[in-house]
């Protein structure tokens, strides 16, 4: 078994007994050696060390292997591999015991103990020495219930949650209606054998001679093939309705004659199998091909009850001997062991549907050159595909899912709901369509349509989104689709269908749609790619955005966003009355965070109570799009909460930009303050321009180095794109490589941008709410300067150990485009040679502004990002 593999069933073992992915990948590299040490000391993959290493850890090893052995002739796929883990499982300690630990607790959190049955006894003698209450009664008794429930767990799982158990078979419920009473309260409708308690006494057959014995047995033989019971042939049902009845012989008869007769009579327990088999799978709820299959295996039938009939007519003329019809049934023998094998794994694996065919196809190619025998299933298996072979080409030719029984290899997990073409549902039809709609069923994955399965669900999706918005589309060229072992005439019509259906989509989004306009269009306004739009939304959203959030008012929002809309370059563009305005309760690191920690133990940290207080217009302001279908494909709700999160990361620093701007500008009227005064002033202007020129170039960093690089390299492959696929791998890279090299994905990064920016709106705060200083006194002069100073070490020791943390990440993963920021912040090494004269000075701000980086920002702190 592969690493890949082990990997797989390591994850699925441990995420049904609740255990973490973590985990999982703490104990694969473990397990992976103990299984490879495994079959090392058993000479092979076989599987059999494992069995016999999970037996001897097992409390019950007869009753594991019993299953085991049961399940293996239920043809259950992945059998093997699952007990290579957990004889793997058995020889890694650790991983055993974070299993048991996990299972206990389990088991405890649905209120069921371990206790054993010594100590369930010792409880109840307790019980007969002390007199207990009522309460106590009750859970004493609960507990019983509990501890029963458990241990008789295995026999009470055969009815599973799927269905109930009729008659020792497993009835799956599906849509359909019930199969009729008196089919069950009426058993002579039945050409299996009955249940007969009473037998009416015979006189023993081997009292009389020998051709009056035989001509007697070969009437008991023919009535058992047709499932009556003889006179002195006896059946006892078996246990298990897929199993063959069991045939007694009177022991009086003649031992040649009893020879024969044993010959024989196996085929009349093929017979009732078969019928059996037939007679269940009439029923609605085992799906449409299990009654196509039952369908082809009654006209087998009825060809064998011709021979029966036959046989019996020879025999009223006394023209048949035993021998005689030993060498009749010979044939036909074989054919009906064939057809009680196929039918009995089919019952015992309780598949439908693609499985069925599944194992019918390669049950015939495993008969190749067997002559009659493949036909006969070669046979079973066209009859059985016809039902899904229409389901399939419903699918390839016009995106519909007719399948009431859930038997095809796709399912609609929305298929209750009335979608409306224009997108005015109450749900946005895009909204997951395309990942989660439509899902493929492995297990209803036919064997000879594996190959083409990705083709198959593409085809169909595509053309169901044709369908919804333009209902005359058809497919050229529709060909009935049929089974065939060799030729597999179908593999070119799911190839001519795909190619028809996603020119088709494509040519539908890319042309009548206007798929890049619309890209085009959000690329202005999410990504600020219009720049003078960007300046008057902030120039007439700053009042209102520099409120409380809850203060603010979206409708006078609404009409800004119009405004600076209608008097900007982005006037000319087609899809300005789609954008709107979106207002956000949590600041973007926060976001950021509930992403990046979704189910891992520090989500709750980022989920402040009083966030929202303290949280202002300008920190929770983005932006929305309204999309139409079928656009929605690759612009739903996912891609368009990324492209907000970027909006307001850039929003802000824009924001910070036109601060130290405005500073600048307030500035200016120093150069008519005495020299002494301006000199005061000198360190804050300095601090300014080396704020301005960290949120410029990172600004610059990420508009042009990373998101038009990006765009490009977008464009480039959109231009060379084949299918809608295509289309949203390419939007995903574009947006995942933009938020990656942004720093968005990277929460130490963004936190200690998130401090930058929070220590340039305090210096700008600050220095707007400064007294002249040409009229203040020294001391408080001497207060601004250290005040500056202290700003400035901040300031600079921060942006060192962003650099030295960018520097890190850049050499871990590769990655140019974020190295590349050190050289703008860092030009000529400033900070570097500061940081270091600092260092060797020893100033303590340098310590603790490299220690305050990578802690949480306060709630204070909060209010500034």
């Amino acid at each position: 078994m592969s690493e890949f593999r082990i990997h797989h069933q390591v994850s699925e073992l441990f995420s049904l007994l609740g255990l973490s992915p973590d985990t999982a990948e703490k104990y694969t590299e473990q397990l992976r050696d103990s299984v490879e040490r495994g079959r090392g000391s058993e000479g092979g993959p076989s599987g059999g060390g494992a069995v016999r290493a999970v037996a001897e850890a097992a409390p019950d090893p007869a009753a594991f292997l019993a299953n085991y052995h049961e399940l293996k002739s239920r043809n259950v796929q992945g059998l093997d591999g699952l007990v290579e883990v957990l004889g793997g499982l058995v020889g890694s300690v650790g991983a055993r015991e974070a299993v048991e630990g996990s299972s206990k607790l389990r088991l405890r959190e649905d209120g069921i103990s371990l206790s054993s049955v010594s100590e369930i006894l010792a409880d109840i003698q307790n019980v007969t020495n002390t007199k207990l209450s009522a309460d106590q009664l009750n859970k004493l008794r609960e507990r019983l219930l509990r501890e029963s429930q458990l241990r008789h767990a295995p026999a009470s799982l055969r009815i599973g949650e799927g269905g109930v158990e009729r008659d020792g078979e497993r009835r799956i419920q599906c849509p359909g209606p019930e199969t009729p009473p008196w089919l069950h309260n009426r058993p002579y409708l039945s050409l299996d054998f009955l249940k007969t308690e009473n037998r009416h006494q015979v006189a023993a057959l081997g009292d009389i001679a020998s051709t009056s014995q035989e001509h007697q047995l070969i009437e008991d033989v023919l009535s058992v093939m047709l499932g009556v019971e003889g006179t002195y042939i006896t059946v006892t049902l078996p246990a298990k309705h897929y199993d063959p009845p069991i045939f007694s012989v009177d022991p009086s008869v003649e031992p040649s004659l009893s020879t024969l007769v044993s010959r024989i009579l196996p085929l009349c327990g093929y017979y009732s199998q078969v019928v059996k088999f037939v007679e269940s799978r009439n029923s609605y709820h085992h799906g449409l091909v299990n009654q196509a299959l039952a369908a082809a295996i009654t006209s087998l039938l009825k060809d064998y009850m011709l021979l029966v009939t036959q046989l019996e007519e020879q025999h009223r003329r006394w023209a048949l001997t035993l021998h005689k019809l030993y060498f009749y049934v010979e044939k036909t023998m074989a054919v009906m062991a064939l057809l009680a094998d196929v039918t009995k794994v089919i019952s015992k694996s309780e598949c439908h549907g693609g499985g069925v065919l599944t194992l019918l196809h390669d049950r015939t190619l495993s008969l190749t050159g067997s002559g009659q025998l493949q036909d006969v299933m070669l046979f079973l298996t066209q009859a059985a595909a016809v039902p899904y072979m229409d389901m399939l080409a419903k699918w390839l030719y016009r995106g519909i899912i007719k399948d009431p029984y859930q038997e095809f290899m796709v399912v609609d997990r929305e298929s209750g709901r009335e979608e409306d073409k224009n997108g005015e549902d109450a749900k946005d039809p895009g909204d997951d369509y395309w990942g989660k709609r439509y899902t493929p069923v492995p297990h209803n994955i036919p064997s000879f349509l594996q190959p083409h399965a990705n083709v198959i669900l593409r085809t169909g999706k595509y053309l169901n989104v044709i369908r919804q918005s333009d209902e005359g589309v058809t497919c050229p060229q529709q060909e009935t689709l049929t089974y065939d072992l060799h030729r597999c005439f179908y593999a070119e019509v799911i190839e001519s269908t795909y190619n028809f259906a996603s020119k088709r989509l494509l040519e539908l989004l890319m042309k009548e749609k206007d798929l890049m306009g619309r890209l085009r269009s959000v690329k202005h306004y999410f990504l600020l790619d219009q720049g003078d739009f960007v300046v008057q939304l902030m120039s007439l959203c700053e009042e209102e955005l520099s409120k409380n959030i809850d203060d603010v008012l979206p409708t006078r929002l609404e009409s800004l966003l119009e405004l600076a809309l209608r008097t900007s370059a982005a006037n000319s563009d087609l899809y300005k009355d789609d954008v709107e305005c979106d207002l956000q309760p949590i600041t973007l690191i926060n976001q950021m965070q509930r992403i990046l920690s979704i189910e891992v133990e520090e989500e709750q940290e980022f989920f402040p109570s009083e966030e929202r207080l303290q949280l202002t217009g300008l920190e929770g302001f983005s932006l929305g799009y309204r999309v139409t279908w079928p656009v929605s494909l690759v612009l739903d709700k996912k891609t368009i909460a990324c492209y907000k999160m970027i909006f307001r990361h850039l929003f802000y620093c824009k924001h910070v930009e036109r601060l130290l701007c405005r500073v600048w500008v307030s500035n200016k009227v120093a150069k008519s303050f005495p020299l002494s005064a301006s000199r005061t002033y000198t360190a804050a202007f300095a601090l300014r321009q080396r704020m301005l020129n960290f949120i410029q170039n990172i600004e610059y960093y990420m508009m042009f180095e990373v998101i038009e690089q990006n765009w490009q390299i977008f464009i480039g492959k959109m231009q060379k794109v084949d299918n809608v696929d295509e289309v949203l791998t390419f939007h995903n890279d574009f947006l995942d490589g933009c938020l990656k090299d942004c720093m968005l994905t990277a929460p130490e990064l963004l936190r200690m941008i998130s401090k930058l920016t929070s220590i340039c709106v305090m210096f700008a705060n600050f220095i707007e709410d400064s007294p002249d200083p040409a009229a203040t006194t020294h001391e408080v002069s001497q207060s601004f300067e250290q005040t500056i100073s202290r700003f400035e070490l901040q300031f600079s020791g921060m942006i060192y150990t962003l650099m030295e943390r960018i520097s890190e990440m850049g050499r871990d993963h590769y990655n140019d485009a974020l190295v590349n920021v050190i050289y703008r912040l860092d030009f000529n090494m400033y900070y570097t040679r500061k940081h270091e004269h600092l260092r060797l000075v020893g100033s303590p701000e340098v310590s603790s502004s490299a220690d305050n980086s990578s802690r949480p920002l306060s709630a204070d702190e909060h209010s500034h990002t």
